[in-house]
């Protein structure tokens, strides 16, 4: 790989206090009419010896008429309960952006 080459997927493992592990993947893709797309998911797992399993994205049924507290304890999505929006920006973010990019960067 050429250090200039976009990066098109990243993937991030992080280990949690309690000892689980997240797993934060965005790749980018192609949509009709070649439209770039961005798509960002979230896996997660108890331990090292667990299966991986997909987070879903979609937030509580009933979140619109939580209270801001419930929201955040109960309404958010899977995804967001295991990896903050930080996290997943972090790796989103670096989607097009060259190879060179990771290169000495703390965050990877």
């Amino acid at each position: 790989m050429h250090s200039q080459d976009p990066i098109t997927k990243l993937t991030q493992t992080l280990q949690r206090d309690d000892g689980s592990l997240v797993r934060i993947v965005a790749q980018r893709g192609y949509g009709s009419g070649l439209t770039a797309s961005l798509d960002v998911y979230v896996l997660r797992r108890d331990s090292s010896e667990s299966n991986w399993s997909l987070c879903g994205k979609d937030p509580h049924p009933e979140w619109r008429k939580m209270s801001v507290d419930e929201y955040q304890k109960f309404g958010r999505s899977e995804m967001l309960r295991y990896a903050t929006p930080g996290e997943i920006l972090r790796v989103a973010s670096a989607i097009g952006q060259p190879m060179s990019f990771l290169d000495g960067n703390p965050a990877f």
